[in-house]
Formats: structure tokens, sequence, C-alpha cells
């Protein structure tokens, strides 16, 4: 063979070892990359009407933490939130669109969540409250007096314990707080109809015509109201009962000052006949009642008054009837003794002249 031609023969050979020996093995093919992407947020891909949206979303949450009470009962959560809530609503404010929606859509779920803790520690002191007014009422004797009213109040206890059976913790809490309100408004309606009853029997309602006739147009629309809008019950109870107590201590006022002006007139009498003097012991005794009506009077004790002063005419009156009596037996004697005088003097003179003209003789 010749030289050259071996040459080629012995480097194919190796060539083709060589392949064979570093063939490289066949690779997986690598996985798809799943992790989400986060999409860069602009402020010109985050539209101002959609943080509106979310701004109302975390004002409406906000507002059922308050009204659950969550920024007494969970003061340091509450805070928190408020401070994501204030922060976003800064940003928006300035328009910094990214800070807004990120600081807001951090509060929405705080505020949620206080919404519903709120709402479960509110529930048990609903209960609590609502059981106390209850016994109020029935303090009150209110099943008989505000019959319509209490029964609107235990329907809405009834629907409340129902609500909080089924774990409706909200739905309890509107239900306990309406069931507080009718009784309330029982109870108040009820202690109002005592004060009308006293005033009819004393006859004060013309004494104040407009506030008792105000008292009679709120005492009517207790009842009306109770089943339907038992706050407003509440409130028109309340304004019954202090309309009505208006009319009452304007009647005691009155009656207070028609007795006073009675005994004042028999004290100036008895004084000016000196019974003060005469009638020492009886005088004083008259006196010191006066004293104290006019204590109890100048303190706007009226119905206090009253009585006393009316037992102060009684006394004053005696002492001047007493006293003028005396008065007038010491002038009759003083007449009397005069007319005896009188008489002597006459005899005297009747008997001088009558020795005068036996002496002539």
């Amino acid at each position: 063979m010749e030289p050259g031609r071996f040459a080629i023969a012995a480097l194919a050979a190796v060539l083709a070892l060589a392949g064979c020996a570093t063939k490289p093995s066949p690779q997986p093919e690598p996985e798809p990359d799943t992790t989400p992407v986060t999409p860069v947020v602009t402020e010109s891909s985050i539209t101002r009407e959609s943080l509106e949206a979310l701004h109302a979303q975390v004002l409406a949450a906000r507002k059922e933490a308050f009204d659950t009470g969550a920024k007494d009962s969970l003061a340091e959560d509450y805070a928190a939130a408020e401070g994501r809530y204030v922060a976003g609503k800064t940003a928006l404010d300035a328009d910094a669109r990214e800070t807004a929606q990120s600081e807001l859509q951090a509060a929405l779920p705080l505020f949620k969540d206080l919404a519903d803790r709120g709402s479960r520690l509110a529930v048990e002191k609903g209960k609590l409250d609502a059981v106390a007014a209850r016994d109020r009422a029935v303090a009150a004797d209110a099943a008989a007096r505000s019959p319509d009213a209490f029964a609107a109040a235990e329907a809405a206890l009834a629907e409340a314990e129902a609500a909080l059976a089924a774990g409706d913790h909200r739905a309890a809490n509107a239900a306990y707080a309406r069931a507080i309100a009718a009784f309330d408004a029982a109870e108040k309606r009820s202690r109002a109809a005592l004060v009308k009853a006293r005033i009819d029997g004393l006859g004060f309602g013309p004494l104040d015509a407009g506030n008792y006739a105000l008292a009679e147009e709120k005492f009517a629309a207790v009842n009306a109201k109770a089943a339907e809008d038992p706050a407003a019950a509440d409130d028109a109870a309340a304004e019954a009962l202090l309309r009505y107590n208006l009319v009452l201590s304007k009647g005691w006022e009155m009656s207070a000052t028609g007795k006073r002006d009675l005994a004042e007139r028999y004290k100036t009498d008895s004084e000016g006949i000196k019974a003060q003097v005469a009638l020492k012991a009886d005088y004083e005794a008259a006196k010191a009642v006066w004293d104290e009506a006019m204590y109890e009077y100048a303190a706007g004790r009226h119905e206090a008054a009253t009585p006393l002063f009316a037992r102060a005419e009684e006394l004053f009156k005696a002492v001047w009837e007493a006293a003028a009596a005396k008065r007038a037996a010491a002038e009759q004697a003083i007449k009397d003794a005069t007319a005896s005088a009188e008489q002597s003097a006459s005899t005297a003179q009747m008997g001088d002249m009558m020795l005068s003209t036996e002496a002539e003789e």
C-alpha cells in the first residue's frame, strides 16, 4: 500500500473511534416557567374611576366597623386600619394613584375583619342591654300600661334571639337595637301615663295648655310607631314624659303661689294687730311653718311647698282670729271701763249737786 493511502485510512479509523466514544446522551426539554408575572402597574393604567369605587368600598366597610363599636372594643386594630385608610385617602387626594390603590386595598380587608369581630362583640352587649331594657319596662308595668309598644319590643327581641341562634350577628345586633328602643319607649310611655293621671286628677292640664296638648300628641304616637320605628317611638315617649312633667311642675308652682298668697294675707293681718306680741307662741309656730314653706318654694320644690303654705294659712288664720278676738275683748273692756268711769263721774256729780242743794236749804 502506498504510504499516502495508508495514512488516510488510519486517520479515518481514528475519527470513527473518537466519534463513538464522545457522542452526547440526549437531554430532556426544559420545563416552561409557570410563575405568574406581576404586571407592571403604572399611574396611567390605574383609572380615577376604579380608585373612587375602591374608596367607596373602604368607606362602607369603615362605617360598618365603626357602627359595631370596633373603634372602642378593638381600638388598636381599628387605629391600624385607619392609618392605612388615611394614607390611601391622602394619596387619592394628591392623585398618587399607585399609593392610593395599595393603601386602600390594604385597608379594605382590615375594616371588613373589624366589622365581623366588632359585630360578635357588640351582639353580646346588645343582648345584655336588651334584657336590662326589658326589666325596666316590666318594672314600669309596661305590659299593662303600654301593651302595643311592649308587644313590639318582645317581637324584636325574639327576632334577635333567632338571628343569634343562626349565627347572623349583624342581623341580631340590629334586632337587639330595635328591641332596646321599643322597650325604652314602652317604659317611658308607662311612666308618662302615671304623670298624666296625676295631672288629670289635680286638674292641672288647663294651667299649661300648650305643653299638655303636645304631651297628648306624643303620648298617642308611641304605640303607633313602636313596631315600625321603635327609635321614633322612644323619642315620642321621652317627649311626652317631659311635657307632662312640665305641666305637673307648672301646676304645682301655681298652686304653691296661690297658697302662699293666702297664707301671707293672714300673716300680714295678724301682724297688723300685734299677734306676734299678744299670742307669741302661736304666732311663732305659724311662722316656723311659713319659713319652711318659703324655703321649699325658693328651692323650686313647689309640690312640697304647697301643703306647707296651706298649713301656714290655717295657723295664721287661727292666730289672727284669736288675736282679733282678744283685741276686741280688750277694746270692749276699755269701753266698759270708760262707760263705768263716766257713770261714776256722773253719779258723783249728781251727788255733789244734791248736797249743794240741801246746803242752800
